[in-house]
Formats: C-alpha cells, sequence, structure tokens
C-alpha cells in the first residue's frame, strides 16, 4: 500500500513539473532569457557572499547575500510568471524620430510607427539608445499603466531599471 502511495506521489510531482514546464516554454525569449541571467547573477551573489561572510566572520554579510539572492529569485520568478500568464502587452514598430536627446532632463520622446501605420510617442530614459529606422518591441505591463517591464529590439536588448533588454535572438 506504501508503494503505490509513493508511486502515486511521483507520478503527480512528475505531472505538476511537466504543466510547469509547458507553462514556462510560451514564456517569451526576451523574459526567459532575462530570467535565467537574474536567476544565475542572484545564485552567485549568494555562492560568493556566502564564501566572503565565512572568511571574514560576518553574519550580516551572509545575511545580506542571502536577501540578495531572494530578491533576485523573486524578480526572475515575477517575470517568469507574468509571462506564463501573459501579463503584459507587446508594441512592436520602427523609430522614426526621437525629440529631447539633447536638452537637459533625464527622458526624452521616442516616436514609434507601428506595423498598422499608427504613431505613438513613449518617454524613454535617455542613457538607451535607438536607431531611427530599427524595430523594437515593448513588453508593457497590463496591471501597471504606464511602467514598462521589457522592452526587445527585434535582434538585440539591453537592462536598466524597469527596462529589459536580452541577448540576440
Amino acid at each position: 500500500m506504501k508503494h503505490k502511495k509513493k508511486m502515486n506521489r511521483r507520478e503527480r510531482i512528475a505531472d505538476y513539473i511537466n504543466q510547469r514546464m509547458e507553462g514556462f516554454s510560451k514564456v517569451p525569449n526576451v523574459l526567459a532569457d532575462r530570467a535565467l541571467k537574474i536567476g544565475a547573477l542572484s545564485f552567485l551573489a549568494l555562492f560568493l557572499g556566502s564564501y566572503m561572510g565565512r572568511q571574514m566572520d560576518s553574519a550580516s554579510f551572509i545575511a545580506w547575500s542571502v536577501v540578495m539572492w531572494l530578491s533576485g529569485i523573486g524578480y526572475a520568478f515575477h517575470l517568469l510568471w507574468c509571462g506564463e500568464k501573459k501579463e503584459y502587452e507587446t508594441i512592436e514598430g520602427t523609430v522614426y524620430e526621437i525629440k529631447g536627446k539633447r536638452i537637459p532632463g533625464r527622458v526624452c520622446k521616442v516616436g514609434i510607427r507601428l506595423s498598422d501605420g499608427k504613431q505613438t510617442v513613449l518617454l524613454m530614459d535617455k542613457k538607451h539608445q535607438f536607431t531611427i529606422g530599427k524595430k523594437y518591441r515593448f513588453y508593457f505591463n497590463k496591471r501597471k499603466q504606464g511602467v514598462l517591464f521589457g522592452i526587445q529590439k527585434v535582434r538585440c536588448c539591453f537592462k536598466c531599471r524597469l527596462l529589459l533588454w536580452g541577448g540576440r535572438n
């Protein structure tokens, strides 16, 4: 009887893992890539922080390493969850103008021409480089109006605070 319960439990765990893997396979590559990189960086911070904390006999150093690891892993799972649940909106278009690049301030206006001919203007941080005539794909969080959690150039991506760029497609 115990043997059947163990097998049944193993089958349920295997089914659950398969369901989760199917959901994560639907996640856009830019979000999955960013989650993978954030997760790897979090484990590196945990490993190095724990090692250095042991060498210096500092419990607070180890504790801060664990806090950094937890926040990184949490953010990585948040990205995967948003991708799995389709909690994002996508805007893809060609940059047709950039205004305010040379004036003082933190943001500039980037004009995007969508594939259906409509035009929209996005406020973007000046540290991001856009090229007029190139296609970009922007990922917006549906729940938080106006807050970006991802952006992808058709061929390459980058990262900033709430703005994500990944590797090559």
